[in-house]
């Protein structure tokens, strides 16, 4: 695999990769990804990057918050337990149940994205571009979606990232002919999304723990 990539990497047209290292001088109409975006792909690389350092500190500042509120509400549920106010405990321990539902989708996001930070550090390297930024591209998307909801203010920033990744990945296919497959950066995409779920979901055991008898995550609690 890295020969193939060593393979890939030689054959890009020389204008694109001094336009990587910022060493040419704009060519008149060699690309169309030189014509249509002026600033060199490594920049905006890392403009990106630092756009989702921004939304990842969001995320942990909604992931603080909600913590906050999943105390208060486990606090006063145990208090409605302790005076026998059923009716008040169940709803209480709804509200709790709904809490850690959003808080593991905040935690996955957060996660997930992580990856990507990463993974887009390892391509302003000059790693394998269009093999990394397929399924970070996917994984963008799929976060965007699982916040919409949620966060609509973050979904908004990630759909407008998600743009700008998108229109990458076209660029680097015109500039330097290469093709990949999709199905395989599905199942990386897939891969980090799924990786990121299996640790969320312990750390919302471990740092928003369940009332007895009351439901585990996405499960509701019915009144008797």
């Amino acid at each position: 695999m890295d020969d193939n990539r060593t393979k890939r990497n030689k054959n890009m047209p020389n204008d694109f990769v001094s336009s990587w290292t910022k060493e040419n001088k704009v060519p008149t109409s060699r690309t169309i990804a030189d014509t249509l975006h002026p600033v060199p792909l490594k920049d905006r690389i890392t403009q990106t990057i630092f756009r989702l350092n921004m939304v990842q500190r969001k995320l942990e500042d909604s992931h603080l918050r909600i913590e906050q509120k999943h105390k208060s509400m486990f606090s006063k549920c145990v208090q409605a337990q302790e005076t026998k106010n059923t009716q008040i405990a169940v709803m209480y321990a709804n509200e709790c149940a709904q809490v850690r539902k959003i808080a593991q989708t905040i935690i996955t996001s957060k996660l997930a994205l992580e990856q990507v930070v990463l993974r887009l550090e390892t391509v302003k390297d000059f790693g394998d571009i269009a093999a990394e930024l397929m399924p970070v591209a996917a994984v963008i998307r799929s976060v965007k979606g699982r916040l919409a909801g949620v966060i609509p203010e973050v979904s908004m920033h990630l759909g407008s990232i998600s743009q700008t990744l998108d229109s990458l990945v076209l660029e680097v296919g015109e500039a330097t002919g290469q093709t990949w497959n999709a199905m395989v950066s599905g199942e990386d995409a897939d891969k980090i999304l799924s990786e990121a779920s299996m640790i969320a979901e312990q750390k919302v055991r471990e740092g928003f723990p369940e009332l007895p008898g009351t439901p585990a995550i996405g499960e509701g609690v019915k009144p008797t």
